[in-house]
């Protein structure tokens, strides 16, 4: 990405992380953790490999992601920008509410990212929660610690399954597990140890 040739601290931060697709490239990283180059293209759906060479070469130079042994990780550096994410993610789920339209990709790490980042600091003991928002299904466990995604959904204490306007609804508080339910989700396990971390988080 050319530089803004700004001394700005805001242009700084734009000249190593905003350029199109670095942010995403971010979330997978803090999804998943270390990631094969394969991995990361599944989970970019809509970006081409060479340009995803390329982004990840010019995150390197910029210190946010390492490559040890095939796989890429994110630098302290990089990990830094959770918080950016974070507060993306809340802005951007107010745009949400309509559901994806039929060229928007889904994939449930994406749901299990934003349960991450919204819900484990209102977490007082540890839950796991297990998304399927079409053929794959991931499990992200939240706690005190933090949380942390796995590429299978597992034995979850409460699974989430069907649409992802659905899923969205629970995991942001618009809508109560039960009332999800009602319009069609599929919830399984401890709905109500859900509900009570939703509503705390939200609160």
């Amino acid at each position: 990405m050319k530089s803004y040739d700004q001394y700005c601290a805001v242009a700084r931060a734009l000249d190593a992380a905003g350029d199109r697709w670095t942010l995403l490239i971010v979330r997978e990283l803090l999804a998943f953790g270390p990631s094969r180059y394969s991995e990361l293209h599944r989970g970019l759906p809509g970006m081409a490999s060479n340009l995803l060479a390329d982004r990840l070469r010019a995150m390197e130079a910029d210190g946010l992601v390492v490559r040890s042994d095939g796989d890429y990780a994110l630098t302290d550096r990089g990990r830094a920008l959770e918080d950016v994410l974070r507060t993306l993610a809340r802005w951007g789920a107010a745009t949400m509410s309509a559901g994806p339209s039929e060229n928007e990709a889904v994939q449930p790490q994406w749901s299990a990212l934003f349960a991450g980042l919204t819900l484990a600091d209102a977490a007082e003991d540890e839950l796991s929660i297990g998304i399927r928002t079409g053929e794959q299904a991931v499990q992200v466990r939240l706690s005190p610690d933090g949380y942390a995604i796995s590429r299978e959904a597992g034995d979850a204490d409460v699974m989430l399954s069907g649409s992802p306007l659905l899923v969205g609804g629970v995991l942001s508080g618009a809508l109560s597990p039960a009332e999800a339910a009602d319009l069609g989700l599929d919830v399984a396990g401890h709905s109500d140890r859900l509900a009570t971390l939703v509503a705390g988080a939200h609160a």
